[in-house]
């Protein structure tokens, strides 16, 4: 591993157990075991190594994403639970820049027009996501304005989840996780098909008969 990547690794750790406010470059420089010089030949400041993750964090969200899509068919409700199961540990991976979300990219410029791209380029995979959905018999037709306003519910479920378990005091684990999932169908229900209704009702029954397996 390069040590800009070792660097990049050390600094997620800390970030997430102690707030990027409480690490410092030399902490960091300390983790990976190199000089605070040789820190700044790679990064120039803190900042400069938030934005370095943000830069990882979208090429990561992005491959785990076509993983998803390689494995499941694009439009259906496996596909959708899916991209929100990955998205979720995406964001537990992360987990210090979604609590820190607005003091950091309202207090960096730079580090803020990033996370607009990345924050519309997602409202746009989903809205294609949707149509698709729509296409393959899964969801109903929706009018603009509803697809556009069910588009924003989905990823605000899903960008906000883990940060809604946190300040309310409940652990991130999986039954917390699986009942975002459970919330995710709760917005999607009114919205899907009578072959999809179906589908999901399968999905929901095979779920309770494991819960009841010894």
């Amino acid at each position: 591993m390069k040590t800009s990547d070792k660097i990049i690794e050390a600094a997620i750790q800390l970030f997430n157990e102690q707030g990027t406010k409480g690490v410092t470059t030399n902490h960091i420089a300390t983790a990976v075991g190199i000089s605070p010089g040789n820190l700044y030949y790679h990064f120039r400041n803190k900042e400069d190594i938030i934005r370095a993750i943000f830069v990882q964090m979208d090429a990561y969200g992005l491959e785990q994403y076509q993983l998803v899509l390689a494995k499941f068919q694009p439009g259906t409700l496996e596909t959708i639970e899916q991209t929100f199961a990955m998205i979720q540990a995406y964001n537990w991976r992360y987990r210090f820049f979604k609590r820190e979300l607005t003091a950091l990219i309202m207090n960096d410029p730079l580090l803020k027009d990033r996370f607009l791209h990345t924050h519309h380029t997602m409202l746009t995979v989903i809205r294609q996501s949707n149509d698709y959905s729509v296409a393959t018999g899964t969801l109903k037709p929706m009018s603009e304005k509803a697809m556009a306003l069910f588009t924003e519910e989905i990823w605000l479920v899903t960008l906000f989840w883990l940060n809604y378990l946190e300040v309310g005091g409940e652990e991130v684990n999986d039954v917390t996780l699986q009942r975002g999932i459970d919330l995710l169908r709760n917005v999607i229900r009114p919205h899907l098909t009578t072959k999809a209704l179906a589908e999901l009702a399968k999905r929901e029954e095979t779920a309770r008969e494991n819960q009841d397996l010894p």
